[in-house]
């Protein structure tokens, strides 16, 4: 199968560096939960171009892995299935974002660095599934791609009333998900 996976909020721990950020920058203790909308100039009220240069910052610090992330893409990748990692990462940062994904033993077929909010514009055909943490990238998957599951955060919360995507909240969960999508496609 077709795997996709955004990279900040899915398979980097963006959240803890954020927050850690944010204390710094503006003398602020805030925790996940305070983190309501995907957008950061929104929750921090800030210009869009500064919480450019915010993400920016973050980006270039050394972000964690999420437990459980690189050894779940490793199955995945042994298994046969293809790994797309679909980012809205700045294009300058490309050599930053492959270097991260090397040092942390990530496996990927193709790394797509994206325009942020159009991700899900991807010249890529076929995906199965999107793994996302952008509610509405997510949302916008869900006409292209079968299944869409969303790495649950308080920033992605959803009423969901149509069933466009699927919440998990761990590694486990989503090797769980392709597992059981893996064993029903027809061959």
């Amino acid at each position: 199968m077709k795997l996709g996976f955004d990279i900040d909020g899915v398979i980097a721990n963006f959240t803890d560096v954020l927050l850690q950020t944010i204390k710094q920058a503006y003398g602020l203790t805030l925790t996940e939960k305070d983190i309501t909308s995907f957008s950061l100039s929104v929750v921090l009220g800030i210009t869009r171009a500064e919480e450019a240069r915010l993400i920016t910052d973050i980006l270039y610090k050394d972000l964690p892995i999420y437990p459980e992330a690189k050894e779940t893409l490793e199955r995945l990748s042994r298994e046969g299935h293809s790994i797309y990692l679909l980012t809205g990462r700045y294009a300058p940062l490309r050599e930053l974002t492959q270097t991260w994904l090397k040092d942390n033993g990530v496996p990927y077929d193709e790394l797509h660095l994206l325009e942020m909010g159009k991700k899900y514009q991807a010249n890529i055909e076929g995906l199965d599934v999107i793994v996302e943490d952008s509610l509405e990238e997510a949302l916008e998957w869900s006409s292209r791609v079968k299944t869409v599951l969303v790495y649950d955060h308080p920033y992605n919360q959803s009423l969901n009333v149509k069933n466009l995507t699927k919440r998990v909240y761990s590694w486990n969960e989503i090797y769980l998900e392709i597992s059981q999508l893996a064993s029903n496609k027809p061959t």
